[in-house]
């Protein structure tokens, strides 16, 4: 009986979760391996203190397993995920950029890049190189890259106003 009451419990919380807005200090609960009761009395314990808990499931749960092998070993790698893709290139002078399925646990290369030493970012679920270099000289160019075509193209954001080469990008 007090099994069925900490599962409720854990229901109406996962539930909480789900509809109110996660407040900014929170607590990231993994399920896995952990019992019923314990997990209620750290739900009860993060409320007491106005955590509101992030309950996370087993399916969820995060671990190392093994891949597919990089192609080859990069120096400096810098690597960005869209969607089940993780692309990966060197901030060195390389144009490659290798991209990694992850749901076909395989690794293709992309076509030389406009550039070298450049960042990754994604624009609207595309693939975009910031910044980099042509002859040893910095470039703030942006360029984008087209799937249908399989061919690097400007971007319609305007260049940098200063040039970069090995440019750290942020995108959302």
């Amino acid at each position: 009986e007090h099994e069925l009451q900490a599962k409720d419990e854990l229901k109406q919380c996962e539930m909480m979760v789900k509809e109110k807005e996660i407040e900014q200090r929170s607590h990231l609960l993994a399920v896995k391996n952990t019992s019923i009761e314990k997990l209620t009395d750290q739900v009860k314990k993060l409320q007491q203190h106005n955590m509101q808990p992030h309950l996370l499931s087993p399916q969820y749960q995060l671990s190392w397993s093994p891949c597919a092998d990089l192609p080859e070993a990069l120096e400096f790698p810098h690597s960005i995920i869209i969607g089940d893709v993780v692309f990966i290139n060197t901030l060195t002078d390389s144009r490659l950029i290798h991209q990694y399925s992850i749901n076909d646990n395989e690794w293709s290369t992309l076509p030389r890049s406009m550039v070298v030493a450049f960042g990754l970012g994604q624009l609207s679920g595309k693939l975009i190189t910031v910044g980099g270099g042509e002859r040893k000289r910095p470039v703030g160019n942006v360029y984008q890259f087209n799937e249908e075509s399989q061919q690097w193209e400007e971007s319609p954001i305007p260049p940098m106003p200063t040039p970069r080469r090995k440019a750290c990008v942020i995108t959302h």
